[in-house]
């Protein structure tokens, strides 16, 4: 996938970056897996699904274990939000204690693994690193994403505001200030900054949808800006929350900001990950290549898969370069599983008959 992102949100052109980002979707389940320690293989960091319902099932437990094993970088991103406004009907504090459970949960998994040397990889709202969404409906939003439009709105950093917007925050509108506990002066009970700000105005949106008030929910799209087409306004119920939502917060925009800010380039990911991966000097040539992502230096490739091709009895072998640059036609020495430094056992010498690249499904 390729992305443009402009990471100092100037909103020129010239300060936008450019970035190519591989996506690799191995199965969940628990049959498969061995296939997930071999994406892992492959990865810098990896992006946690969870159902906000159901929080964090055994298995996603296991990846993630399997994940801070490989000194793998998770970012999360907690699904299904659409089934807790429509169909549980909860407010948005309910939501804010939900979505802090199915944090807690995963957090507890990676701190009960991580290494010391890839730094602080907790998942926490207030840093970016987690995102809120329906996947079916195709939206999905950040805290940063909202700290934005209200750090213009209170005239305060956006970093400031961020940490405003998760956790035991609550504004005092009358007295305008900001307080750390559920009470104004008079006693009056203050809802919750994330509540008040973030769900508020998206379940109010939602509920205006499904029951069909069309001045409500048009009054709002233009407040936010949101332009719907001749084709979209004839719409109504889900399929108009669908196309709503994901023009105002799109999930694609949202994820690939949350994994260009957040998620490690492979330079900076095999810095800490070289150790790990080769198991030979690390002062040598080899080692030094994979740490620089040299391709000058010698061909290191990890394959993690094999794909039975079209023609009978012949594979691609998907896997990830580290180093060096691969070609058809190249020497190369096949290290099996069982190969041990020094033996002959699972070595071979083979040609590379020719090399594709993965598009999704097709090469």
């Amino acid at each position: 996938m390729y992305y443009r992102y402009d990471v100092n949100q100037s909103g020129k052109h010239e300060d936008e970056k450019e970035y190519l980002i591989n996506l690799i979707d191995s199965p969940g389940h628990v049959d498969f897996s061995s296939e997930v320690t071999a994406a892992l293989r492959v990865t810098d960091g990896a992006l946690v699904v969870v159902d906000t319902v159901e929080g964090v099932s055994v298995q996603t437990e296991t990846v993630l274990r399997q994940a801070m094993q490989e000194k793998i970088k998770p970012v999360l991103m907690v699904n299904k939000i659409d089934r807790s406004i429509l169909e549980l009907k909860l407010d948005g504090e309910a939501m804010y204690q939900n979505f802090l459970r199915v944090i807690d949960m995963a957090n507890v998994v990676i701190a009960t693994y991580q290494s010391e040397d890839m730094g602080d990889i907790m998942c926490d709202p207030s840093q970016g690193n987690v995102a809120f969404g329906s996947g079916k409906d195709q939206w999905a939003f950040t805290i940063t994403r909202f700290a934005r439009i209200y750090s213009k709105k209170f005239g305060i950093d956006t970093d400031k505001m961020m940490r405003k917007l998760w956790g035991d925050n609550f504004f005092d509108a009358p007295a305008k200030k900001w307080r750390t506990e559920d009470t104004d002066e008079n006693g009056k009970t203050l809802r919750r900054a994330f509540a008040q700000f973030i769900m508020d105005p998206i379940c109010k949106l939602c509920n205006c949808i499904m029951d069909g008030n069309k001045e409500g929910y048009e009054k709002m799209l233009t407040t936010l800006g949101v332009d719907l087409t001749q084709d979209d306004k004839l719409l109504s119920g889900k399929q108009l929350l669908k196309v709503a939502m994901s023009k105002w917060l799109p999930a694609a925009d949202t994820l690939l900001e949350m994994m260009v800010l957040h998620l490690p380039s492979p330079r900076t990911a095999q810095k800490y990950r070289t150790s790990y991966l080769y198991e030979g000097p690390q002062e040598d040539a080899i080692a030094t290549a994979m740490r620089a992502c040299d391709p000058q230096g010698p061909l290191m490739i990890y394959i993690s898969k094999m794909v039975p091709s079209t023609d009978k009895g012949r594979f691609y072998a998907f896997g990830r370069v580290f180093s060096g640059t691969v070609a058809s036609g190249q020497k190369v020495r096949i290290m099996g599983a069982n190969y041990k430094i020094g033996k002959k056992d699972d070595l071979y010498e083979k040609n590379i008959t020719r090399t594709v690249l993965m598009m999704g499904r097709s090469v």
